[in-house]
């Protein structure tokens, strides 16, 4: 019985895992290039400025 248990949670946490894994293969120019986006600085746009500036539900008290 209670390898049956221990058996049963190694089972779930190994589908857990496998499961939560995601791999993107792609063309090293492409990678670059997207590496590149990610390290390019961003232009604030009206919805990044209104987001940063309105105060959050939980300080409106």
């Amino acid at each position: 019985m209670c390898n049956d248990l221990v058996l049963e949670a190694l089972q779930r946490a190994t589908e857990d895992t496998l499961l939560n894994r995601v791999m993107f293969t792609v063309e090293p120019d492409i990678y670059a290039a997207f590496l590149e986006r990610l390290d390019a600085p961003q232009d604030p746009n009206h919805r990044l400025r209104r987001t940063m500036t309105t105060k959050p539900p939980w300080d409106a008290a």
